[in-house]
């Protein structure tokens, strides 16, 4: 079973998402088995991404009854030659658009979430669909968003990652203050307090009511209609233990990111979600022509070599050697093109200190010399291991995908 499952997820289409969940999954899998799970189900982005052969996908697991875990694809030797990452493998989607996968029902849903919670690996990326819907939002953790992925090139999908943060939230005071709810017979007036709380709901659930813009302004009417209540001091800490984990895609500076992405992502949250929320920024990836081509060419960034650097310290003494070989009439060794040594897989004990190398590595870069984004890939990896070894499983992702019941039992007091 996963150690965490991780979703990566967008507002809208266009951001790049399927690009950082292929490389984010890929840089994970050098600190333990990774597997990328491609819920993009109506594209199949992640094989369009992979330039690898596909025997089995989602359409074998829902329609042919093979497990989900004997439809994993790994890397072959023309990507990996060197076994880097042998531990990363990936769930591809259907072939063709095949609507009862793509907007499969609730039973499908949980036979695909059953099936993602037994997964052989520590760690399993989601590739959700761009939007919200239920298809995205019951993948999602109850507890943070996940990563999100936006940039500032689409305003609006911006403003929909936020709108995803909203939908989480929403979904689990849906579940837990349901009518159905045991959790009315725990606190005084039961009956009088559901109708007021999901009265509330819906009007702070409702864009158009302006006297309720977000769950601040919910919690106030709450306290001045209850007094000190229990149900207060819940829905408190769901707002304030929520974590919000994004990643700036196409980076193209702090200046201008921050006017066009991440100021109009905060501001959004605030004013239609809480200003109570924890964001994190789990780092960014710069606009990149290399990026692209690896796309196209179905070879992620990660997978593509990085470029041999010019002539660099011990060039004098090399060209120094080969004129003194000419003048005394002595063979000249050809040029051996550098082999490049394997790279030990990262300790996960050390991801911040490898996390501050990659930091560091990046900002002593020469001026003129173009940002690498497979350090971008590294820096984000690094941070993340460090909040997965380090923060409660509820805080970053999730052990397994929860059901409403399950929803319940961790989240309705005991007694």
């Amino acid at each position: 079973m996963p150690a965490r499952i991780i979703p990566v997820s967008s507002g809208k289409g266009g951001v790049g998402k399927t690009t950082v969940a292929t490389n984010f999954a890929l840089s994970l899998s050098r600190y333990a088995p990774t597997i990328l799970v491609d819920l993009d189900t109506g594209t199949s982005s992640v094989r369009n991404t992979i330039d690898a052969p596909v025997s089995r996908d989602l359409y074998h697991f829902f329609k042919k009854g093979y497990k989900l875990s004997d439809c994993v694809t790994t890397l072959p030797p023309s990507l990996d030659p060197a076994g880097e990452y042998k531990n990363f493998g990936f769930v591809a989607g259907p072939l063709h658009l095949i609507e009862e996968i793509t907007n499969f029902d609730d039973r499908r849903k949980r036979q695909l979430q059953d099936a993602i919670n037994q997964l052989p690996a520590t760690y399993v990326i989601l590739d959700m669909k761009a939007g919200v819907d239920a298809n995205v939002i019951d993948f999602l953790p109850y507890s943070n968003s996940g990563i999100l992925v936006f940039t500032p090139f689409l305003p609006s999908a911006t403003l929909a990652a936020s709108d995803i943060v909203k939908a989480i939230l929403f979904k689990k005071l849906r579940i837990v203050f349901a009518h159905e709810s045991p959790f009315y017979a725990r606190v005084p007036d039961g009956e009088r307090t559901k109708v007021l709380i999901n009265d509330l709901l819906d009007r702070v659930e409702d864009v158009y009511d302006t006297a309720l813009p977000n769950l601040d302004a919910f919690l106030t009417d709450l306290a001045e209609a209850l007094g000190p209540h229990p149900i207060l001091e819940a829905i408190s800490q769901t707002v304030e233990y929520f974590r919000v984990f994004y990643v700036l895609n196409l980076f193209n500076g702090v200046t201008e990111i921050f006017d066009t992405a991440i100021k109009p992502f905060v501001t959004n949250l605030v004013s239609n979600v809480s200003e109570r929320l924890v964001l994190t920024n789990l780092g960014w990836v710069v606009r990149s022509d290399a990026i692209h081509r690896g796309n196209c060419d179905r070879r992620p960034i990660l997978l593509t070599p990085r470029p041999e650097t010019k002539a660099g310290p011990g060039a004098t003494e090399r060209q120094l050697d080969q004129i003194i070989r000419e003048t005394l009439g002595l063979q000249v060794e050809k040029a051996r093109k550098p082999v490049l040594p394997l790279r030990k897989p990262p300790d996960a004990e050390n991801a911040l200190g490898n996390q501050l190398d990659v930091l560091r590595k990046m900002y002593d870069r020469r001026p003129g010399q173009i940002d690498d984004p497979r350090d971008n890939f590294e820096y984000i990896t690094n941070r993340a291991v460090h909040l997965l070894n380090h923060a409660r499983p509820s805080e970053f992702g999730m052990p397994r995908i929860a059901t409403k019941e399950e929803i319940l039992k961790a989240f309705v007091p005991r007694g």
